[in-house]
């Protein structure tokens, strides 16, 4: 099992050198030759050599869910405590904050709109980037012909990434992911608290979603559901300060981003259990995901965070079906980014490939569970 730790750290530390391919053509993190010595063949890789570079993302993914399924398999025997696990989530976190924001370019319009915040005094929901004279930023940000997407919770917290760096852009990037990696270990700690295994921890911390989308990527859905998440523990406990609490943090998810509208029944219903509440919340969040986020624009991957969150504090032995599921949905989802790396664009072919990617393994996975379980009755 060591070994496979060692193979999993290997992995990781490639995919945060790999991670620096995709620079922005526009963008220069340093001056540093030993740097661009490095970086420059990665970029070339990414650029203009495709089907390599698309070849050697999917074998990362496959490395990450192969040690994945081990530690779900193997891990409680080998960790055996809560606080060598945690070596482990703290060491591999540490690592991929200093990775690029590969796959996305979300990051940076969450650094840019901090900018137009609170280095030019503007209103980010009157004020588009672009229309901001001269701003740098603007050369290496998508969709800065928009006003801020997400709501003023998660503008306030932007502005720790934006003082802590300073105006330097790497500083800054580093500075968000930082806080990312705080609230993704917050999350395995409230884990371990709320169910005392570390199964549960594992399903969540080396969830290859989880590891690509939020601690490269950058993604703010882990704070939305971070305030749920404490929002709910609190309302199911007694007491008015308590609950009081809860209803805020509960508000103050959906002043990050509204996905989690959709819980708010959850508040009206009566004696009801924490183990019921999970599901009725993974039920809701799954009409969300696949029925609401595509009207928008489409289904991103980094949305399955809000059911890997719900499903990791979750009775594994109870909830066979939602824990595969989720894993299963995890790397259909990655895979999803496979057709726009071997293209360069989204449209064509695109769609209806990352639409097969996406649910020829969930059905298959759900053909399998139907096929066993009948199995097992005959």
């Amino acid at each position: 099992m060591k070994y496979l730790v060692i193979v999993y750290f290997i992995t990781i530390i490639f995919l945060g050198w790999f991670s620096y391919g995709f620079l922005d053509p526009n963008l220069s993190l340093s001056s540093n030759p030993i740097f661009a010595y490095f970086q420059s063949p990665l970029s070339y890789l990414v650029y203009h050599n495709r089907s390599v570079a698309t070849a050697v993302f999917f074998l990362i993914v496959l490395s990450l869910f192969f040690s994945y399924a081990c530690f779900l398999r193997f891990g409680e025997k080998f960790f055996i405590r809560w606080k060598r696990l945690l070596l482990v989530v703290i060491a591999s976190a540490m690592i991929l904050v200093f990775s690029y924001p590969a796959l996305t370019y979300d990051l940076f319009n969450y650094i840019t709109t901090a900018k137009v915040t609170f280095t030019h005094r503007e209103n980010p929901y009157l004020v588009m980037p672009i229309e901001i004279p001269n701003e740098p930023n603007l050369a290496f940000t998508r969709a800065a012909n928009k006003v801020a997407l997400y709501g003023p919770v998660w503008i306030l917290l932007t502005a720790v990434g934006h003082y802590l760096g300073g105006g330097d852009v790497w500083r800054t990037i580093i500075a968000f992911k930082l806080m990312n990696a705080a609230v993704y270990l917050g999350f395995c700690f409230m884990i371990w608290r709320l169910t005392k295994k570390l199964t549960n921890v594992i399903f969540f911390a080396f969830n290859p979603l989880i590891v690509i989308e939020i601690l490269v990527s950058g993604h703010n859905d882990i704070y939305m559901m971070f305030f749920a998440v404490i929002g709910f523990i609190c309302w199911q406990k007694r007491g008015l300060i308590t609950k009081t609490v809860g209803l805020l943090s509960i508000f103050a998810s959906l002043l990050v981003k509204g996905a989690t509208l959709v819980l708010i029944p959850l508040l009206f219903i009566k004696k009801l259990s924490w183990d019921r509440l999970l599901l009725i919340a993974y039920c809701l969040l799954s009409i969300a995901f696949f029925a609401v986020a595509p009207l928008r624009e489409e289904l991103y991957p980094w949305y399955a965070v809000w059911l890997i969150v719900v499903a990791s504090f979750m009775d594994f032995k109870k909830q066979t079906f939602i824990t595969g599921f989720s894993v299963v949905l995890s790397f259909a989802l990655e895979l999803r980014h496979l057709p726009y790396l071997w293209m360069g664009y989204y449209e064509g072919p695109g769609p209806i490939l990352r639409t097969l990617f996406t649910f020829i393994p969930i059905v298959f996975y759900g053909g399998m569970y139907i096929y066993e379980n009948r199995f097992k009755e005959s």
